[in-house]
């Protein structure tokens, strides 16, 4: 159930969010699901969502099933079995409304037609809080990949999410992945976004864009495609230092420069930063990294002999 593990939590926590179920699912990217009524029946049948306002439906329930019959048709189907009659009821109820009278059909059909997150869709949410943080900041890597990390590792989310950071990043510099480096820069920045640590976002960014001007490897083949100077990394970048005073930009930038211990520059340090003042105060981006590939980087990642 992994990618439909990603795709119900989504769903469920834009809901739990306050977001419209249309909405969600107009936006959605279903892919594990033929279209978005199919993501939603599921949901409904597997009693994440329950549909209608069941009030008469789960009084006829609650009167005609002991406590014992719901646990045995709850442990049955492999669902929770704790909590108070209620609760069963409520878990229950997707289950029993596959096999309704006359009765309870006919309570349903006078009900206003509603979908809603259930008690099991809480708990859904609840167990699987760290997608929220794989959803804000690891997209850019395999849902699987980071669970299969995240079920081995014995740190809490957060720390969690900068360990799998730091694993790609090592093993991106082993093999000379420049691309899976950079995304896991950002990456790792957003981690700490996340945590409202602005002032380390800033300096992993910081570093995705200084690392951008000059990348310690890069074949023609990328290159064709490479965008030298990112919108989104130019966009976080304004956000931060818009909104939080962490000092003197030109200084925190020499230190995360010494810090990214560039061997191959292709882009000076001086250079770089008014590039970097420039993309920060608005200049046309693509008119810049035109600039930037005319002077600095065709020759070098273009020339004969550059592997």
């Amino acid at each position: 159930m992994t990618e439909k593990k990603l795709e119900v939590f989504n769903v469920l926590n834009f809901l739990d969010k306050g977001y419209e179920l249309d909405y969600i699912l107009k936006e959605g990217n279903f892919g594990t699901f033929s279209s978005a009524d199919e993501c939603v029946d599921y949901l409904i049948e597997n009693g994440y969502l329950s549909k209608g306002d069941n009030s008469a439906a789960f009084e006829i329930i609650s009167k005609k099933h002991t406590v014992a019959q719901l646990k045995d048709i709850l442990r049955e189907n492999n669902l929770k079995v704790s909590g108070k009659k209620h609760e069963l009821v409520e878990r229950a109820m997707p289950i029993l409304s596959k096999k309704i009278d006359r009765e309870f059909v006919l309570l349903m059909d006078d009900e206003p037609e509603e979908i809603k997150l259930t008690d099991k869709g809480k708990e859904f949410l609840k167990e699987n809080e760290w997608i929220d943080l794989y959803m804000f900041a690891l997209v850019a890597f395999r849902f699987s990949d980071y669970e299969l990390f995240y079920e081995n590792s014995s740190e809490d989310s957060f720390h969690t999410a900068l360990n799998f950071c730091d694993e790609v990043l090592s093993r991106a510099l082993i093999s000379n992945q420049f691309i899976v480096f950079i995304d896991a820069l950002s990456a790792k920045a957003h981690v700490y976004a996340y945590a409202q640590d602005y002032e380390s976002f800033l300096d992993y960014d910081l570093q995705r864009f200084i690392l951008g001007l000059n990348p310690f490897n890069m074949d023609s083949k990328t290159y064709s495609t490479y965008e030298i100077i990112s919108s989104a990394n130019i966009i976080n970048l304004k956000n931060v230092i818009d909104h939080f005073d962490f000092g003197n930009l030109k200084k925190r930038f020499n230190k995360i420069w010494k810090k990214s211990n560039i061997s191959n520059i292709t882009v000076p340090k001086n250079i770089s930063y008014k590039i970097l003042m420039k993309a920060l105060s608005g200049e046309d981006i693509e008119v810049l990294n035109f600039d930037l590939r005319e002077r600095y980087f065709n020759e070098k990642f273009l020339g004969d002999g550059y592997e």
